[in-house]
């Protein structure tokens, strides 16, 4: 018994006659005949009788029939569930981004992703950095997006950025007037420094920590959305990525480039060991082609 020998038996019982059956499958009348003369041999009854020329299913075949046509209907939902899964039409994806790139740039991502697979299930989830490096090498995530270290274990990086910090100042601050801050001109300034936790504060404190200042530190927060918050009250200076930053119109703090540069990195990661979805891949493509578009970001 195989499956072209069960549709053939089908499409007879489906239309009424051999001609009209083979008509279905686009094959010949006497290769019709002969799979369901195989058949009959292969169960060892007979499927149909003649009489008066015209063809009429056993009380067998028809019971045989109604088993056949549930295997059928199955088969035909696979193929729409295999359809689905292909066109992205189901199933899930998980993602974590970092606080910058949750604000305005991954619900853009998620827009115009959903808009393209609006029957996948997304859960979106913002972390700190160290948090989603952790999750991601757990597969809690299908996708994430921090700041990390090249050699994190249980990670595979898929692309990386960069931008360059900011910053930032209350909306009268003298800086208004500077086209760039240095070092030098944070001296004696409060300065709202960044958890030490994070790689960007490193950073940060490699740079200035070169050029010999010592920073009136007053306030030390997480993450860089806060730090920004508490510029806006007049409560000091901040370095931060640009992400943030623009997220503040001009009626409440002024942003200026720094000098000398600090870059502000960061990555897709995905699971070391895990296999890519169909999801995840575009995902991914619509993340790139959304970060390659933005003025400040670049591709590292």
């Amino acid at each position: 018994m195989n499956l072209k020998q069960l549709e053939a038996f089908r499409a007879v019982m489906i239309t009424g006659s051999v001609t009209a059956g083979a008509d279905m499958l686009h094959v010949s009348q006497p290769g019709v005949s002969r799979l369901i003369g195989d058949l009959e041999r292969a169960v060892g009854f007979k499927l149909f009788v003649r009489e008066k020329g015209r063809l009429y299913p056993t009380p067998e075949g028809s019971s045989f029939y109604s088993e056949i046509e549930k295997t059928f209907l199955g088969l035909e939902r696979l193929g729409r569930v295999a359809s689905e899964i292909k066109e992205m039409r189901r199933g899930y994806l998980r993602i974590a981004g970092m606080p910058s790139v949750s604000l305005e740039l991954l619900p853009t991502i998620i827009d115009q992703f959903s808009r393209k697979h609006a029957d996948l299930k997304l859960t979106f989830e913002t972390h700190v950095s160290l948090r989603i490096v952790e999750s991601i090498a757990a597969q809690d995530f299908d996708v994430g997006i921090a700041q990390m270290n090249l050699d994190q274990k249980g990670i595979r990086i898929a692309r990386s950025y960069k931008m360059n910090c900011v910053c930032v100042a209350p909306r009268h601050h003298r800086f208004r007037e500077l086209q760039s801050v240095t070092p030098d001109d944070l001296k004696g300034e409060p300065f709202i420094a960044l958890s030490q936790n994070t790689l960007i504060a490193v950073q940060i404190d490699r740079v200035i920590e070169n050029h010999g200042l010592q920073r009136n530190i007053c306030f030390q927060t997480q993450p860089s959305l806060v730090a920004c918050s508490l510029v806006s009250k007049g409560l000091g200076v901040a370095l931060i990525d640009p992400l943030t930053a623009g997220f503040f119109d001009e009626h409440r703090i002024v942003v200026k480039p720094f000098f000398p540069q600090i870059p502000f990195s960061f990555r897709i990661i995905q699971p070391a060991h895990a296999i890519n979805s169909l999801a995840t891949d575009s995902f991914i493509e619509q993340a790139a082609a959304v970060f390659s578009a933005h003025e400040s970001i670049l591709e590292n």
